[in-house]
Order: C-alpha cells, then sequence, then structure tokens
C-alpha cells in the first residue's frame, strides 16, 4: 500500500469528530512494525522514537546515551544511523560516536567512531562510507561503514553543521555556520576541492534529484542559496521572508519543489525550483529543525523542537494533517520505507 494511503487510513481513525487535526498520544511500544516508520531523534531525552506511519502510532523509544542529532537511513533501509555527542564521556554516555540502530529489532545495535561533536552527516548511495560534520574541530570525517572507523579527516569551515551527498555520489558539501562557507568534498579522493561563499550561517543542504543544483539554508541570512553543482557557484538566493530562520532543507522525488523548516518562524517554506520563489508557507509545530519527506512525494514530516512533537505535511493540499508527540527536544526525522 502506498505510503498517502497508509496514513489516510490512521489518520480517518485518528481525526475527532470535531474535524481536528490529528493528535496521537505516546504509547508503548507495539509489535508490529510493518509499513513506513518515521525515526526522530531527540536530543534532550537523549532518545530515539520510532513512529509507525500507518497509524502515526509511536511503536518504540530507544534510548541513545548522548545526544542524538542528525539520524539518516541506510540506503538499503536496514539501519539508521545517529549522531551522538556528548562533552564528558561517562559509564552512562560513552561520548563522541555514530549510533547505529538496527530497524529489525529498532535496537541500538553499535556505535561507530564519528570524530569528535558528530551533528550531522550523509551516507554515500552506495551505503559504504559516512562524511560526518565535526563542529568544534573545523574538521569532516569520513567513515568507513564496513569497519565502523574513521578513514580520512578534512579541514572544512568553522563551525561545519550541515552535510549532503550528491546523487551520483561524487561530491559531499559541508556547510559551516561561523565561516558563511560551503567546502566542497570529492568523495573518490577525499579532497576539498572547492569551498564557496552563501549567506549568514548556513545550516543545512540538499541536493536536487538529478544532481544539477544544490540548496544551501541560511538561518540568520533567511535564505537559501542555489548552487550550480558543474562549477559550485551561487546562481541565486532566494529570501524567506521576514521571520525566517531556516534550518533543514529537503528536495521533494519530482525535483519540483524544496522544503524548507523555517525554525523559529515555526513554519515550512515551498520553494518552486523553476520559478525560484515561494509558493507556499505551512504552518507547523514550533521551531522545526529536521525535515523530510516521503519516497511518493505526497508527505513531508518536521521535527519541532519546541513542541516536542513531529508535523505531517499533506504536500498537496499544504497542510498539516497530523501530529505526533515524540520526546523531549525532537532534532532530526529519517523515514524508512521498504
Amino acid at each position: 500500500m502506498a505510503l498517502s494511503r497508509l496514513i489516510a487510513a490512521g489518520l480517518a481513525l485518528a481525526v475527532s469528530s470535531h474535524g481536528g487535526i490529528a493528535q496521537t498520544r505516546t504509547s508503548a511500544p507495539t509489535g508490529s512494525s510493518t509499513g513506513p516508520l518515521l525515526f526522530v531523534s531527540n536530543e534532550s531525552s537523549r532518545d530515539v522514537t520510532v513512529v509507525r506511519l500507518s497509524d502515526l502510532a509511536v511503536i518504540a523509544t530507544i534510548p541513545m546515551g548522548e545526544r542524538p542529532r542528525g539520524i539518516q537511513s541506510s540506503p538499503d533501509r536496514r539501519r539508521v544511523y545517529v549522531a551522538l555527542s556528548d562533552s564528558i564521556p561517562s559509564v552512562q554516555s560513552p561520548g563522541d560516536a555514530i549510533g547505529v540502530i538496527d530497524v529489525a529489532s529498532r535496537k541500538l545495535a553499535t556505535r561507530y567512531a564519528g570524530g569528535t561533536d558528530p551533528e550531522q552527516f550523509a551516507v554515500t548511495p552506495d551505503g559504504t562510507r559516512l562524511y560526518a560534520a565535526n563542529e568544534d574541530a573545523g574538521t569532516a570525517s569520513a567513515i568507513d561503514l564496513r569497519t565502523g572507523k574513521v578513514s580520512e579527516t578534512m579541514a572544512v569551515g568553522i563551525e561545519p553543521e550541515g552535510v549532503s551527498v550528491s546523487p551520483d555520489g561524487r561530491w559531499i558539501y559541508v556547510t559551516a555556520e561561523t565561516s558563511n562557507t560551503v567546502s566542497v568534498i570529492e568523495v573518490r579522493t577525499n579532497r576539498v576541492v572547492a569551498s564557496f561563499l552563501v549567506d549568514i550561517r548556513p545550516r543545512a543542504a540538499a541536493f536536487a534529484p538529478d544532481g544539477k543544483q544544490a540548496f544551501v539554508t541560511a538561518e540568520i541570512g533567511g535564505s537559501v542559496s542555489v548552487v550550480d553543482t558543474r562549477t559550485h557557484d551561487v546562481t541565486n538566493t532566494i529570501a524567506l521572508g521576514e521571520r525566517a530562520k531556516p534550518v533543514g532543507v529537503v528536495a521533494s522525488p519530482d525535483g519540483r519543489f524544496i522544503y524548507v523548516a523555517n525554525g523559529g518562524a515555526n513554519s515550512v517554506a515551498v520553494i518552486d525550483i523553476a520559478a525560484g520563489r515561494v509558493v507556499a508557507t505551512i504552518p507547523v509545530g514550533r521551531r522545526p529543525w529536521g525535515i523530510a519527506v516521503s519516497r511518493d512525494g505526497t508527505r513531508v514530516f518536521t521535527a519541532n523542537g519546541l513542541s516536542d512533537d513531529v508535523s505531517v505535511i499533506d504536500a498537496r493540499t499544504r497542510v498539516v494533517v497530523g501530529t505526533v508527540r515524540v520526546g523531549k527536544r525532537p532534532w532530526g526525522v529519517a523515514l524508512v520505507e521498504r
């Protein structure tokens, strides 16, 4: 069953008789995990919430020990990787790492080296490498996912944060929020081959599905930079509005739109890529940062850090159709569709 039909069926059961937005309550773990799942990293409660999308039910809460922030699934959807960091390792909190969740068991299976203070990362399309931004060190670490060890460390900008990989697996873009730069890593050589300026405090980057363009959010600049990936040059800067504080960004699977989590503006901006402008602004929960889109493009999900919930957006009507309570200070979202 398509994701849109699964969610619609769940929402039909959850919507109140007054026609309000569906709201699920955090429940004890349940047995079934068939169908699409959403994994949500919760920075303050130090865990990951697993949401079954067929009925928007919370089916598991996975303790992580450290602060979980960046979160992505493996290309084969068998694992979910989570960036974990803590300044003072202890028995309860082993310190900086990339946590590896086994999707089938919904448990933390192991930890890989991730360099110092990993925040966001990207997994190459072939699933063999992971590139993490080491915020406090001004570096990016390349992790060999076959060994779980750091194979290379590269100097990038100051306070690196966002990491994205091109669809062909050739380029890694690493944003740096203090130097206002994006470093370009060539995956084949693990070398930084270019760097370019963007607007103030870049937080995240996303590539278009065809790989010809990339989009970089600037939280203080309140904008999105459009980048020609053939030359690594900024070709356009799209202003998102006076209150916008953009963080997470994702492209629709059909390459027509990008969705931007507007942080303190409590909204998601929809940008028409061809037109180069904002065509809709969707109110969501408080301080959305992490954002994901379903494989069929019908649903968008945001992690709302100050309302401790996830918003589910119908991409066709551009309205919130569901809200799920998760842990404390949700940071990122990763969708697992088999």
